[in-house]
């Protein structure tokens, strides 16, 4: 006979920034992110079980400073031990607010802000720093198709993520900036084109807000068994690169076709305060099958 079971955990607030970029540079010269554990500060959120994972150099950022990720692992060795497993499983996701804020935020060029929430069977070793030799790094950049493709598979040595059963639950957002909360120089706010730029040339503008363009939801929270789960929250930040605001015509006019004004003459910044959210799992606990431990032990515990 089963009894009633349930598993809570807290993600904390995140503030990344791409720091200023000056007009005509296109890349993060001076990124951060970091938690926002200040409880006085907008959004700020002292208490978090989740860690940031460390992709290269002891950062938690990638070399483009536009995918990073935090993490949470819940041990269930005692489900390997009672050789049970949650059946019935049920997952909810209580977010502080619904989309990420602008804190200081202009002159950002067109570009999708990427969220992945996953809740994965196994461990997927994440403590351990990404660039570590022969271990094979989880791709950040990937994460959206867990289920579908390998998520820890650089080295084709180990191919954790890629079934679909290991996928408990899968969320993908996509945020952009809304247009409608724009605000332009001279009449409605200060000039931003920097050290470097020429305020004169172009107008600036700042991002009030942003909104949803898409949302999917998957996974197949059908068993959960141990030896545990890996919670993941990560993001890919695009508009941080101003590449496309220098995408002219190939083969263009000369002296016609020409890149943005804004990356020509005005600085940039994009300034992301990311909301805290809860994710709560509420199962039954009884004993496996033999089946259901044959198929699932032989795929998660031996690849964990």
């Amino acid at each position: 006979m089963g009894v009633p079971r349930m598993i809570q955990g807290q993600f904390g607030a995140v503030r990344y920034d791409t720091g200023q970029i000056l007009a005509g540079v296109t890349t993060p010269v001076a990124p951060s992110v970091e938690f926002n554990e200040n409880t006085g500060s907008y959004q700020g959120v002292k208490r978090h079980n989740d860690q940031f994972y460390i992709q290269q150099a002891g950062s938690p950022l990638d070399a483009a400073a536009i995918h990073f990720m935090t993490y949470d692992y819940v041990d269930l060795r005692d489900l390997l031990e009672a050789k049970a497993c949650m059946d019935d499983v049920v997952i909810n996701v209580q977010r502080q607010y619904e989309l990420p804020y602008p804190d200081i935020s202009y002159n950002v060029p067109a570009g999708n802000i990427e969220e992945t929430l996953l809740i994965l069977l196994g461990d997927y070793d994440l403590e351990k720093p990404g660039d570590l030799a022969g271990l094979s790094p989880f791709n950040v950049k990937n994460a959206s198709k867990a289920g579908f493709v390998p998520l820890k598979d650089l080295t084709g040595n180990d191919s954790q993520g890629g079934l679909p059963f290991e996928v408990l639950y899968r969320e993908v957002r996509q945020y952009v900036q809304d247009p409608s909360q724009n605000f332009l120089s001279p009449d409605q706010m200060g000039s931003m084109a920097g050290p470097t730029g020429d305020p004169t040339q172009a107008s600036t503008r700042w991002v009030g807000n942003f909104r949803m363009t898409s949302r999917t939801i998957g996974g197949y929270p059908d068993l959960l068994v141990g030896p545990g789960l890996t919670v993941i929250r990560a993001w890919s930040v695009y508009p941080a690169n101003r590449t496309s605001q220098a995408i002219v015509a190939d083969g263009g006019q000369a002296g016609v076709d020409s890149i943005a004004d804004e990356l020509d003459h005005l600085q940039m910044q994009l300034s992301l305060q990311i909301p805290a959210l809860q994710y709560n799992i509420v199962g039954t606990q009884r004993p496996l099958t033999a089946t259901e431990t044959a198929t699932y032990y032989s795929n998660i515990l031996m690849k964990s």
